[in-house]
C-alpha cells in the first residue's frame, strides 16, 4: 500500500497542477543534466527524510486544491488556483531545507533508481 502512495505521490507530483513546481530554466536543466552525468550526486538519508517532509506537505497541498481545481469555473480560475498552490509547495519545499531543483532531481532520481526508492520508503513508512 504504501508503495502504491509513494509511487502515486510522486507521479501527481510530476504531471498535472503541480508540474511545474520550480521547473528549471533550459540552461539550469542542461546543467543539472550534466552534473548528473558527471558525478551522480550520492543522495544523503538527511536529504531524503527532508525530501520524505517536503513530499508529504506537496501532497498535503496538492489534495488541499485538488477539488478547487477540478471545481474551476474557467481557464482563468484553474491557472491563478494552479499558481497558488505551486507557490505553496514550492514554500513548503524550501522550508524542508532543500531547494526546489534539489526535489525535482530526487523525484527523478526515485522514479528511475529502485534501491534509492526502498531507501525514501524507510523514511515515509516512519509517517
Amino acid at each position: 500500500m504504501r508503495k502504491t502512495l509513494l509511487a502515486m505521490t510522486i507521479a501527481a507530483f510530476g504531471m498535472g497542477s503541480t508540474a511545474a513546481i520550480a521547473a528549471p530554466a533550459p540552461q539550469q536543466a542542461q546543467q543539472a543534466q550534466m552534473q548528473q552525468g558527471q558525478d551522480v550526486q550520492v543522495i544523503s538519508d538527511a536529504m531524503l527524510e527532508k525530501f520524505a517532509d517536503a513530499m508529504s506537505e506537496v501532497r498535503n497541498i496538492s489534495n488541499k486544491y485538488a477539488e478547487e481545481f477540478q471545481s474551476a469555473e474557467d481557464a482563468e480560475q484553474a491557472q491563478s488556483i494552479q499558481q497558488q498552490a505551486q507557490q505553496e509547495m514550492v514554500e513548503a519545499v524550501n522550508d524542508s531545507g532543500l531547494s526546489p531543483e534539489e526535489y525535482n532531481t530526487i523525484v527523478q532520481r526515485v522514479q528511475q533508481d529502485e534501491e534509492l526508492r526502498a531507501r525514501l520508503e524507510t523514511f515515509t513508512d516512519a509517517e
